[in-house]
């Protein structure tokens, strides 16, 4: 018989039931865990049309991972395709794409809130905007057709859609505006960053970058960075087409223009997964097969790139624990076992690692 999540964690505590784990801690490991202030999701997307996604969670104070939490919590499975977390207001917004649905959790005590499914086909990333208003990025039925879902947090329904274009993916939420990357979706292409009012809910500039930008962050003072993988065009015999083939890149926007492009050096492929430190002195993205690092202070109109390894190593997701500057990495392995989750410190330096679920692709935080 299957324990219920209290009982499982009790276990796990008492006999410290993580299969990888190189650290140990003395601490209490009494108290139940609070999301984002004691530790983090794992979401583990698990394998396209298998249903067998999951959600982990990382106690920060004792070290111990415990997999399986929604089904423990809920008695169900979480469902097909997660594809993001996010922790607003007390509640986990877990996206399930495939399932088109959105799990709604407390992030206390993990159990069920709500599940959303109406006016939903391929959602994507959800972002809080207000205590009663959230928005969904959503790939549409056809996997093109994007649009924002503005959801009503009180209901939890779908109140209205804004059309995109191809490919609504990830967002951040800067003063009152959303900034939405397009990444083109299934097969397709996009280059733009959509900027909505949240005061209309209403696009009101469009802003041209390279092709598929897929991520993109913030700092305090504003200023946008875009991580985009371009697009590689394959010659018969699979080598990079370079003629018909665009370079990955990174933008950098103040007051929505872009300041500067910078183009990477190859062709074969292109930075993702970008992150930035919570001091924004640099930011932290996966190229060609590895982690590398570039100082925002010095990248502007007329400076060269600067990037530097960070690890030696490529990830399926990345992440930052914000309360400690650790970098995470989403391990996949071979796609249909269970992944690994590491941590390093600021130095790059392997902390630790977990076993998690099967295709991790991100943190809940």
């Amino acid at each position: 018989m299957k324990m219920n999540y209290l009982s499982r964690l009790v276990w796990s505590v008492l006999v410290g039931a993580t299969v990888i784990m190189t650290s140990c801690s003395g601490d209490d490991e009494s108290a139940l865990p609070e999301a984002g202030t004691d530790g983090f999701f794992v979401v583990n997307e698990g394998g396209f049309l298998n249903g067998n996604a999951s959600l982990s969670y990382f106690n920060k104070s004792t070290k111990i991972m415990t997999n399986d939490v929604f089904l423990d919590a809920t008695s169900r499975p979480l469902g097909d395709q997660a594809q993001s977390m996010t922790i607003f207001e007390d509640k986990g917004y877990i996206v399930v794409q495939s399932s088109s649905k959105i799990e709604v959790i407390d992030s206390k005590d993990f159990s069920s809130t709500t599940t959303i499914t109406e006016g939903l086909s391929s959602p994507r990333y959800f972002l809080g905007i207000s205590s009663t208003k959230g928005y969904v990025s959503d790939w549409g039925s056809d996997s093109k057709t994007g649009t924002i879902k503005v959801l009503d947090l009180m209901s939890n329904t779908v109140t209205k859609s804004i059309a995109t274009g191809q490919g609504a993916n990830k967002m951040i939420f800067v003063g009152n505006k959303v900034y939405v990357t397009t990444t083109g979706g299934f097969g397709s292409l996009d280059n733009n960053i959509q900027v909505i009012s949240t005061d209309t809910d209403a696009i009101i500039k469009t802003i041209q970058v390279g092709d598929n930008p897929k991520s993109i962050v913030s700092d305090e003072a504003g200023t946008i960075w875009v991580a985009g993988t371009g697009s590689v065009v394959y010659n018969p015999d699979f080598s990079v087409d370079e003629a018909n083939s665009t370079a990955g890149f990174i933008a950098k926007i103040v007051n929505d223009e872009v300041e500067v492009i910078f183009s990477m050096p190859s062709k074969a492929s292109g930075p993702s997964n970008l992150e930035i430190n919570t001091t924004a002195s640099n930011l932290y993205f996966d190229y060609a097969g590895n982690i590398y690092t570039l100082e925002t202070a010095g990248v502007g109109a007329g400076a060269s790139i600067d990037i530097k390894q960070f690890i030696n190593k490529s990830f399926y997701g990345l992440d930052l624990d914000p309360s400690t500057n650790n970098i995470l990495g989403f391990d996949a392995g071979d796609f249909t076992s269970a992944g690994t989750m590491s941590r390093y410190d600021e130095s790059g330096t392997l902390i630790d690692s977990y076993e998690v679920g099967i295709i991790p692709n991100g943190a809940g935080l």
